[in-house]
């Protein structure tokens, strides 16, 4: 398994799901080793698992493709409003790739619209979370923990793209708080935020994904709220399978995995999320994406389905020769 070189300077989401990938394969019985000094040569591997399409590993993946190991690529990329600048990185590395797994039917309809790719390199495997969301944990655990009783929650690191300083100004003078988690990528938009938030608005720091304060935090809160132009991480989904009513940002993304049980804002207007999130406290109900997350976005069911996927390919290319 590998990715970009410097990947884990600001590590989030995407490095986490790339380091709980390898835990999930050995799960479902497969050896799986992050390239670097305890790795064993090239040779003794089936195939090479790289994830994302950022630039900075293309002499590696040229080196692996040189040796004839087939290369699978995630790319978690962004094909709903990809960066002009990216493209030509993006398009070397799906040109590289043997096998490019996308996560929605969506993003490979817009994978094939925006770059030149062999169709039938394309599978579509769904993300899958760690089903300790569902879990239950004690709600006072977090609430005691931070002195707090109502709230709204925001998991995931500050960034621009994710307009949470549209929410603090949307939800300043708000009934109940808003707490964000997860830190932040840039120190600027950070100082931001905290120059623009009330005492409504509290930030805590880091805390551990998947660990018992995080799930209790979802598990207790009265709306969990994303925006931002991008589709949304997989805390949301953590959110949804923990319980929690979900206001998301409108996206194709969104409505393919998780349907119409969400509180879906079409636009970022303050007068837009105030409205959505009172509308969910008075009337949002817990569980409704319990059942349906359970059913195709949990571990290590998800990276079951990757592996045949990739079994498939290694059949396909032996049989060829």
């Amino acid at each position: 398994m590998t990715t970009y070189h410097q990947a884990f300077l600001a590590p989030g989401g995407g490095e986490t799901e790339f380091l709980s990938l390898a835990e999930y394969m050995s799960e479902n019985g497969v050896r799986a080793d992050f390239y670097g000094p305890t790795s064993r040569p090239l040779r003794y591997y089936d195939a090479v698992v790289h994830f994302s399409a950022v630039g900075g590993g293309e002499g590696l993946l040229r080196n692996i493709r040189d040796s004839g190991k087939p290369i699978i690529l995630l790319p978690n990329y962004n094909f709903f409003s990809p960066a002009p600048e990216s493209l030509a990185v993006v398009q070397e590395h799906f040109d590289l790739a043997d096998l490019i797994v996308l996560r929605t039917f969506v993003e490979a309809e817009l994978c094939k619209a925006t770059f030149k790719v062999d169709e039938a390199k394309l599978v579509v495997v769904q993300p899958g979370i760690n089903p300790s969301f569902a879990k239950p944990v004690a709600d006072d655990l977090f609430r005691s923990a931070y002195g707090v009783d109502r709230f709204v929650l925001w998991v995931g690191a500050l960034d621009e793209a994710k307009q949470q300083l549209q929410a603090i100004e949307a939800l300043n003078e708000f009934a109940v708080p808003l707490i964000f988690i997860g830190g932040y990528r840039d120190r600027g938009y950070f100082e931001k935020c905290k120059a623009a938030a009330s005492e409504n608005i509290r930030f805590l720091p880091y805390l551990q994904p998947g660990s018992e304060i995080i799930r209790s935090a979802m598990q207790s809160c009265n709306v969990f709220l994303e925006l931002g132009v991008d589709f949304p991480g997989h805390s949301a989904i953590e959110a949804g399978l923990a319980g929690a009513p979900l206001v998301l940002r409108e996206h194709p993304w969104s409505r393919e995995l998780l349907g119409d049980d969400v509180r879906y804002i079409s636009d970022d207007a303050p007068a837009a999320i105030r409205e959505a999130v009172s509308e969910v406290l008075a009337h949002g109900k817990r569980g409704l994406l319990v059942d349906r997350i359970k059913r195709g976005l949990v571990q290590p069911d998800s990276t079951a389905r990757l592996i045949a996927e990739i079994e498939a390919y290694v059949e396909r290319r032996k049989a060829r020769g």
